[in-house]
């Protein structure tokens, strides 16, 4: 079976499914890794504090190092990603924020994300597709969502699709309940995450913060909220610490959050859901 992984920016999909992708690659499956949004704004028109994040030439080097690790091929679609599109946001945080009042018509590029999709069932009916839940509010990973969750509903494929807990899920249960799907999620585990030390336990205080709640169903129509979804947990375990090394190859953007913390974060998350990734499945019967 063909398996790919929609990746809103270049990592998300190793820190949400790089155990699964490492495991998937063991046995023998077809993996592919499409990251949407790749293209990024001529790096000397913005601020330096702007470049770690803005610099694509050396993210994509740091892609093909880390999935080159996992086995898995990749592709990139060269969307920009909202933080660099017009109208620009007033402030960066806004990146978490969706404007209810503009609907769907603000998410520009779920046609392009649907056609792509279009293009990969056509060659292979039977791809399996693991798409974001959009769990934080990300406005790229809520476009994603949305295009996967329409595409799948439209074509009832409910059977193709998978959709994970984004990196940014992992942090909270708090988190995870200002999402109509990350409720399902329920906390596991004693040991928090997000107290692996007091860096991540501060991001993680900051950005429930900055997250507008339970705005994404508010955008959608019924057809695509009448579902019966279930968690899907995978296991990992054995291949824990080559899902880290492949992460921590993503050096520009793990170093924001310590690198030294992300052993131990991801520890902690891990061992919480018994060596486990997480996934959410429409069900069928």
């Amino acid at each position: 079976m063909q398996h790919i992984f929609l990746s809103p920016h270049l990592d998300d999909a190793v820190a949400s499914c790089g155990g699964t992708i490492a495991k998937l690659v063991y046995e023998r499956e077809d993996v592919l890794v499409i990251t949407v949004y790749t293209r990024g704004p001529d790096i000397k028109s913005l601020p330096k504090k702007f470049h770690k994040f803005a610099d694509y030439d050396l993210r994509k080097k740091e892609d093909q190092i880390a999935l080159d690790r996992l086995s898995a091929d990749y592709k990139w679609l060269d969307i920009e990603e909202r933080a660099f599109r017009t109208p620009l946001l007033k402030k960066p945080t806004d990146v978490f924020k969706i404007n209810l009042s503009e609907g769907l018509k603000q998410f520009l590029n779920i046609s392009e994300i649907k056609s792509e999709l279009n293009k990969i069932f056509k060659e292979n009916p039977k791809t399996r597709i693991y798409a974001p839940l959009g769990v934080g509010n990300h406005f790229d990973h809520v476009e994603v969502f949305l295009a996967s969750l329409m595409y799948m509903v439209d074509n009832a494929l409910f059977d193709n699709f998978l959709f994970y807990l984004d990196s940014y899920g992992m942090f909270s249960t708090k988190m995870r309940r200002k999402h109509f799907l990350g409720k399902k999620i329920i906390s596991r585990g004693t040991k928090k995450p997000e107290k692996s030390s007091f860096k991540w336990f501060m991001i993680t205080t900051v950005m429930n913060a900055l997250i507008s709640g339970n705005a994404i169903e508010k955008l959608l129509p019924s057809k695509y909220l009448d579902l019966e979804w279930e968690l899907k947990t995978n296991s990992i375990k054995g291949y824990e610490k080559l899902k880290i090394s492949s992460l921590k190859c993503y050096e520009s953007q793990v170093k924001l959050f310590g690198i030294k913390t992300i052993d131990k974060f991801f520890d902690r998350h891990h061992k919480n859901w018994d060596s486990s990734e997480l996934f959410l499945k429409v069900k069928t019967s």
